[in-house]
């Protein structure tokens, strides 16, 4: 396992891509998505590889409304997972992001992850770190859908909270 700044590669198996796959073929497009549904794949991955490395009980698929508010339960603490699809690994610098229309849901911790995919193949995946969400909030820089991110001169496409990875807390 190797680590940067607080980001850790944390390896996944075969078993969790097809875990992944299965639930996003399930789940299909959703309207709140910044992808249109197009990441479900890479949001179950994230999912499956925050669980694996924390031993936490995922419940993003169980029934009822909890499964909106939160991904994984561990030791009574409600964790959402944040992921994102890369081309080349993650630096610390590079912003942890939550979506404006993501404030109803009701985690105690944000978890990010970035899976690093050759087209649609994942090739590695990180933790980037973790915060407590009120905290989270408090720190986060707020951008309005169609500012440009002057640390990276990214065009934002929804109204979102962001937060480098090194302003993080280590998993």
């Amino acid at each position: 396992m190797n680590m940067i700044d607080n980001i850790i590669e944390a390896p996944f198996t075969k078993e969790m891509v097809s875990n992944a796959k299965k639930k996003a073929k399930n789940l299909g497009k959703i309207s709140n998505s910044i992808l249109g549904g197009g990441g479900n794949f890479a949001g179950y991955l994230g999912e499956e590889i925050v669980a694996d490395y924390m031993k936490a009980l995922q419940i993003s698929t169980d029934e009822g409304d909890e499964k909106y508010s939160y991904d994984l339960v561990k030791d009574n603490q409600k964790i959402e997972v944040k992921t994102k699809r890369r081309t080349v690994p993650p630096k610390g610098f590079y912003d942890a992001s939550v979506a404006d229309y993501s404030r109803h849901q009701n985690p105690d911790i944000y978890v990010f992850v970035s899976i690093q995919f050759n087209d649609n193949t994942p090739i590695k995946s990180w933790i980037c770190g973790k915060k407590d969400a009120k905290e989270y909030f408090k720190q986060a820089t707020f951008y309005s859908r169609g500012d440009i991110d002057s640390s990276n001169n990214w065009k934002v496409s929804v109204d979102c909270y962001n937060l480098p990875y090194n302003k993080l807390d280590r998993i």
